[in-house]
């Protein structure tokens, strides 16, 4: 395979304009070499022939490792607020974590 240059330096210089990057002359250079390198080897993974190939879809080749949702009793919201160091009567108190922002 023949290596193509399909970025050039002001395409580069564009990208980096737009992503607001001040490149020097050589990380330019640098990033334009990278990108089509990077696109190069895009190329050659396209030309890998996957015909009859079943996707991927989990790389454990895991079907559903979740359990079931099922119910089951809990502990009741008393024993819950029964067990709290402070209640409201239907909520459990925590003391203040976050100032609020006076106006």
């Amino acid at each position: 395979m023949t290596k193509k240059n399909k970025v050039s330096k002001k395409e580069v210089e564009k990208i980096a304009s737009l992503a607001r990057l001040s490149l020097s002359k050589k990380e330019l250079e640098s990033r334009t070499d990278d990108m089509n390198n990077i696109l190069n080897y895009m190329d050659t993974l396209n030309e890998i022939d996957t015909e009859g190939v079943e996707e991927l879809l989990n790389v454990h080749d895991m079907k559903n490792s979740l359990r079931k949702d099922e119910f089951s009793k809990s502990i009741s919201k008393d024993d819950v607020l029964r067990n709290s160091p402070s209640d409201d009567q239907n909520y459990i108190e925590v003391p203040l974590t976050v100032k609020k922002e006076r106006k």
